[in-house]
Parts: C-alpha cells; structure tokens; sequence
C-alpha cells in the first residue's frame, strides 16, 4: 500500500518493509520493532482515512501511522569487546599483547607470525540486531569491508610493521558518518630481520666481499707470474697448430687431386678391361691367353686401387657405408683367394686356403669383405718372399651364447712386422721403418681402409707377427644369418629369344630399336658404339644438351648416358626426360665413375630405370637394354589389349541382354550424377533392390555398386584415350566426387594410375602410322 507520502509499504513472511522509489532506499521493520514475528497473509492490509496503515497475519495485525513512526537514529560509538591472538582470549598484563583492557587500549603489541582476531559492538540497545558495521587495517586492507551485522574481524599473516586498525556502524547501508573507533596494531620483526640482523648481514657481507678481493689479487698475482711463462708455450702451442691445418689442408688437397685423377682412371680402364675380357671369352690360340689373363689381372689390380683411393675420400668424408645382401660366406671366401693362384704359381709362393665346409648364409657387404680378403693377400704375398706359404682360414665360432661369428685368419711366412711398428700398421699413410725395398712397396692406406671396412661390419682385426717368421691377421666379424634362401644376386638374363633375334646381323636397321648413347668421351662412346650398333640402330650424342635434342627429334626407345659431362649431365637429362609427357616412357641407364650409394639413389631418385658403375661387364649392359627394352614392349601391349569398352549388342533380345542394355542405357544417361544410386536404378528397371542384386549376380558376376562403378570407370578410360580432358576433369564427367577417390579406385581397377593410363595411351595413338589414302 501506498502512504499519504507517496512511500510504498509491503507485508512479508519477515516483518514490514517501506520503500522510498525517489531515492531507491528500503527501510526494514521486525519484531526488534514491534512488529510480529509470524508471516503476513498475503492481501490482508488497509489504508483509514486518518492514514493509519493495517496488516494482518498470523498472530493479528498491526497497525500504525507512518508520519508518526520515529526517525531512524544513529547507533552510538563502536567499542571494542575481546582479544583473540592464536585462538586465544589476550587479558590485560606486563607480558601481554595489551596492558589494559581492550576497550580502552590505545596500542596491541604483536609477534611475528601470530594470527589474531578483534571483536567490537556498537553501544545501541533499541535495535542492536540491526546495526551493520564496516572495519579494515589501515596499512593492510585497501578498502572497508563491510561486513553487515558480523561483529569479529580476523587477520592472519601480517609482515612486520605498524597498522591501524578502525571500525565503525550504521543502521542502514547508506549512512557510514558514524565516529570511528581506532587502535593501533603493532607486528614486532622476527629476529632475522631486526635492525642487529641487518648490521649483521652488513659486516658479513662486507667480510665476505674483503675476502674474496683480496684472493682475487692474489690470483691475479699468480697468473700474471705464470704469464710469461704460458705466453712462450701458448706460442708454440699455436705455431703446431697452424702447421698442423696447414699439412691437414695440404692433405685434403692431395686426397682430393688423387680422387679426381682416381675418376678419369675409370674410364681408361673400363677400355682395358671391357675388351679384354670379351676376348678371355673366345677361344685364343696359343700362350696369349696367359697374356690376357695377366692384363686383365693387372687392369683388376689397378682398378682395386682407384677404389682404394675413393674409398679412402670416403673415409675422410664419413660417407662409408655398408650395402648387405644375403650369400654363402664361405664359398665367397673361397673365391675370392681363387684370385691369387696365378701371383701364387708367379712368385713360387705356396697358397693354402682352408675353408669350413658346412655352408654358412650371412649377410655381409660382398664388395667390402672382397676389398678386406684382396688387401690382406695383397700384403702377405707382398712380404713373403719365394718358396714361402701363405695360409686363409675361415671358421664359424659363438661370438656370445645366442649369436655367431666369423674368424678369418690370413698368415705369411714372410719378413714379419717389427714390435714398434706392429700397433701402427693401420694408421694412414703409416710405413714402415725397416730397410726392406720389399716394405716400402705399399702405398700405406691398404690397411687402414681394411680395419675401417672391418669396423664397419662391426669386428674387429688385429695382427700378430714375430720379426722374420711371419705375421698372422686375425679378422672377427658378427654374422647375421640370412633365413631366406637362394638369393640370386646376378643381373636378370633377358629373353633369349630377344637375343637372338638383335644378333642377327642382316636386320632391317629400321626395325631395331633405336638406342641413345650420350658420353662426353669420343673413344669410350665410339667403343660403345661399335659393341652395340649390331644389336640397336646407334645414334650417338657428345653431352646431356645434345642428348636431349636428339631424344625429341629421334623418338628412341632406350637412353643410355653418362652422368659426368658439359652442359647438362647425366641427373639433369634423366630428369628431363622423365618429366616431359613426349617422352616420359623412355627407359634411362646411367653410367658413372662414381662408386658412392648416395650418387645412385641421386641418379635413380631421378626417375632413371637403371644404374652402372664404370668399369662394368659390357654383357651386363646388354642384358640391362635387352630387359628394359622387353619390359617396355609387354607394357605397351598389355595395356593396349586390357581395356575395351563394350558396346551394347542391340540385336540380341534375351530377357538378360535386354536388362543390362536398359540399365547401361540409364546409368549412361546419368553418368555425370555423382548421386547415383542402386534404390535409383532399381526404380528405373522396375525390380525391388535385392532382385536387382541377384539378377546381376548371376548375370555378370558383379553386385549393382560394383557394376555400376566399372561402367564408370570402362567410360572414363575410354575418356582419357580419345579426350583432351584432364584427369580431374574427366572424374566428375562420370560422376565421381572427387579427382583423388577416382584415382584411387582407376588404379585399383587398371593397375596404375589415371595420369599413367593416358600418357600410356596416347602415345600409343601419337606413334601409330598414319594409314595411306
């Protein structure tokens, strides 16, 4: 209800409240009033004429006139009731906190780290309940807390120092003018942090800092005496280490012209040894098969050599590694000191050759273990002078309780290696210091580069010798057996038939396939040529930029080149070759001098098909051509017969032929919908979707989805035939929904991909011959 004031009163369940809109201010009343305490009915209330203002509830009602109600009156001053430090009432006294009560106190006095709390109350005794108070501590708290009628306040870690602690109380949440009641809190320091503490910390510090100054001195003292002693040596120090640098890039200087005199070996040699071994092949009269054996030995002997010095490049570099493949160690063993029978028979030097019989398959790096067996031959029938003997031995023995080992043993009875220089025989360049011209044979890299190929397995090598007697080496490798059996390691034989055929001298030249070589070097290229021409129809090219030209302009069938040459080498070429669309199905076989895996993975990461190191078996080259030139062939046709579009047989009117023919009709029809579906094709041919299933079951051996995506797929194959479009393009024209899944399920369907498909056969269509009119 509304008063003669224009104030609003309203009954609750907990007393009577009065709201003045204007200032938004509510004014409480309650049984501290004299109002009751039980709940007001709801709508019981009336306004007299005289004003008076009735509210029932109940336990009655009350009534009153609201312009005689008292003003609202401010509760006295705030006094201070009790003292709790660590949860314990403080009563006044000499060791106490306070030295009178706390009511009247002006000062509480602290220790550090002690939590305490201050109860205070307001002298009001109309409406005690009603008082609100505000308290806070002047240094600590930034604002008033106002707490409503909670008459405790709590602090608990305070840091030393001196706060002033004030209160103060109100009737309503909007009048605070009343007088504030203060007392002054001090927090005494802790010990560590008194004024004596930190005199204290000062004259340690201060100790601290003499002391240290004057050690510094003494040090300073010290290394400036030891100064010029260490300046003399630091000097010298300084002058080894720059003859040092200077020999290392001397060396690094040395190593790398021997490596590149080491790779223009290659080429010479492979025009020794390719010729002579073709003729070892033939039947030559008289003793100039000894001769032969002897260059082909010899130009073996020099090859061994250039690959010393790239290896040793290699050791330099930190670029040795390991190649394994699986094969019968002992046999290999045995091989390869077949060898050395001839130089055995030449320097009457008798060679023993004691080998495990039971076989043994490993994996091991053939070519390495071979360089590791020729050096130490080399070096015993080096020192072992005529009638002496030179004995290998090869055993199996448990390296550990689950694995196994090779121990393979080569001894001489030759000059014999001195103590003094027996611990540095594998250092490089190392020579020996003994009067022998027989020593001094060696180039001092032989041995080194063995322990390092040693190493590199994972064993270990040492040598045992007595001046005179003879030196034994001992080599120990870990041995991986190989489970798999039968691994063929010889380069693939091609089609006999092939074969004979291109050895057929009267060929049409025409009908030969047309071989590339690209080699920037006249006489090996000419030999090449020459070897080859009667095989294939030759056209030569002197470097890459020639070779590429002569790829466009000849339509070759094969790419033979060289990697090392002007212009554009070899990775460049191949490169070139496989990028373009004209020319992308040509096979490529690259030659080098190089030796390294690193150089191969280069060359075939360049989409070569293929990869020779010079010196090489010329046979292999043929056989790689005849194979590359075979495997082209089968691909062309193969994919040529494999996809053909089957066009529907109208004359045939079986029920069957009948229903396939309306639905490819319909699927053709809606070939470009991407949402076509069996619920869709079943509607059209009006069958319900299981009848339809087996329908076309029986009838084609396909589910609908299966059949449905196959004519898709026979469309878009016959698209990427005859179209100009691109492969995207021609996934959503039938249908699919995107280029990716389409090349996904084209490959899957035709084993390769959409791209592959269409290159393949539109170069078939380009090199068809164009018929006479």
């Amino acid at each position: 209800m509304q008063d003669d004031k224009g104030f609003l009163w309203l009954s609750t369940d907990r007393g009577i409240s009065s709201f003045d809109y204007k200032r938004r201010v509510f004014r409480n009343f309650t049984n501290e009033n004299g109002v009751q305490q039980g709940a007001f009915s709801s709508g019981s209330g009336i306004k007299t004429r005289d004003g008076n203002l009735y509210f029932g509830g109940q336990d009655g009602f009350n009534f009153f006139n609201p312009s005689r109600l008292p003003v609202v009156s401010r509760p006295g001053r705030v006094i201070l009731s009790n003292l709790t430090v660590d949860n314990a009432i403080v009563n006044p006294g000499n060791e106490s906190p306070i030295h009178e009560h706390i009511s009247t106190a002006k000062e509480v006095t602290l220790k550090y780290g002690q939590n305490f709390s201050i109860g205070y109350v307001a002298l009001d005794y109309t409406s005690p309940k009603q008082n609100l108070y505000a308290y806070r501590l002047k240094g600590f708290d930034k604002a008033w807390n106002y707490v409503q009628n909670i008459r405790t306040a709590s602090y608990t870690n305070i840091d030393p120092g001196t706060y002033s602690f004030e209160v103060m109380a109100s009737k309503d949440e909007n009048h605070w003018n009343n007088p504030v009641t203060t007392i002054r809190i001090t927090i005494l320091p802790p010990f560590w942090r008194t004024v004596y503490a930190y005199i204290a910390y000062v004259v340690i510090l201060g100790s601290a800092l003499f002391f240290i100054r004057r050690r510094g001195i003494q040090k300073i003292r010290r290394q400036f005496e030891q100064a010029q002693e260490k300046l003399q040596v630091s000097q010298l120090i300084e002058q080894e280490r720059r003859e040092a640098e200077r020999l290392h890039e001397l060396d690094v200087l040395k190593i790398k012209f021997l490596t590149d005199l080491s790779h223009e070996f290659r080429t010479p040699v492979s025009l020794i040894l390719a010729p002579v071994e073709k003729l070892l092949e033939k039947s030559v009269p008289g003793n100039d098969i000894e001769d032969l054996k002897m260059i082909n030995r010899n130009g073996r002997r020099l090859l061994n050599l250039v690959n010393q010095l790239l290896d040793f490049r290699k050791m330099e570099e930190q670029k040795l590694k390991l190649s394994l493949s699986a094969g019968e160690i002992m046999s290999f063993i045995t091989e390869s000191c077949e060898a050395f029978q001839d130089l055995a028979l030449k320097k009457q030097v008798t060679l023993e050759v004691d080998v495990q019989q039971e076989e043994v398959r490993a994996y091991f790096d053939p070519d390495k273990l071979e360089r590791v067996i020729f050096n130490l031959l080399s070096n015993a029938f080096k020192f072992t002078p005529a009638g002496g003997v030179v004995s290998v031995s090869a055993r199996t023995e448990k390296s550990s309780l689950l694995s196994t080992g090779l121990l393979l043993k080569v001894t001489d009875t030759g000059i014999g290696i001195q103590a003094d220089d027996l611990e540095k025989i594998f250092e490089r360049f190392y020579q020996s210091r003994q009067s022998s011209a027989i020593v001094n044979q060696g180039t001092g890299i032989g041995l080194s580069i063995t322990k390092e190929f040693v190493e590199l397995h994972g064993g270990t090598i040492q040598a045992e010798s007595i001046a005179g007697q003879g030196t034994s080496f001992l080599v120990r490798l870990p041995l991986t057996a190989a489970v798999e059996a039968g691994t063929c390691e010889t380069p693939p034989v091609s089609n006999g038939k092939n074969v004979k055929d291109r050895q057929t001298g009267n060929e049409n030249p025409e009908l030969k396939p047309t071989v590339l070589l690209v080699e920037d070097n006249d006489e090996f290229r000419s030999y090449l040529s020459d070897h080859l021409k009667k095989y294939y129809h030759i056209i030569e090219a002197a470097h890459g930029k020639e070779g590429w030209q002569k790829t466009l302009g000849a339509h070759v069938n094969l790419v033979v080149s060289d990697i090392n040459m002007p212009h554009m080498d070899g990775i460049e070429l191949s490169k070139k070759i496989k990028a373009d669309k004209r020319t992308c199905h040509t096979p490529v076989i690259l030659l080098t001098a190089t030796t390294g895996e690193e150089h191969q993975l280069k060359g075939l990461k360049t989409g070569a098909n293929d990869y020779l190191t010079k010196p090489f078996n010329f046979q292999i080259l043929q056989t790689k051509i005849d194979n590359l030139l075979d495997l082209n062939k089968n691909l062309k046709d193969t994919y040529s017969r494999q996809i053909q579009m089957v066009s529907p047989q109208v004359e045939m009117e079986s029920a069957d032929v009948k229903l396939l023919n309306s639905i490819m009709k319909y699927i053709e029809d809606q070939l470009s919908e991407p949402g076509l579906s069996v619920e869709e094709l079943s509607r059209h041919v009006g069958m319900s979707r299981g009848s339809l299933y087996y329908k076309l079951l029986e009838i084609t051996g396909q589910t609908p989805v299966e059949y449905i995506r196959n004519v898709k797929l026979d469309k878009a194959a016959q698209l990427l035939e005859i179209s100009d479009y691109n492969v995207a393009q021609i996934a959503y024209i039938t249908g699919f929904g995107t280029p990716s899944y389409f090349s996904r399920i084209f490959k899957t369907r035709f084993g390769m991909l959409p791209s592959e498909y269409m290159i393949i056969k539109r170069n078939m269509s380009k090199n068809k011959p164009t018929p006479a009119i």
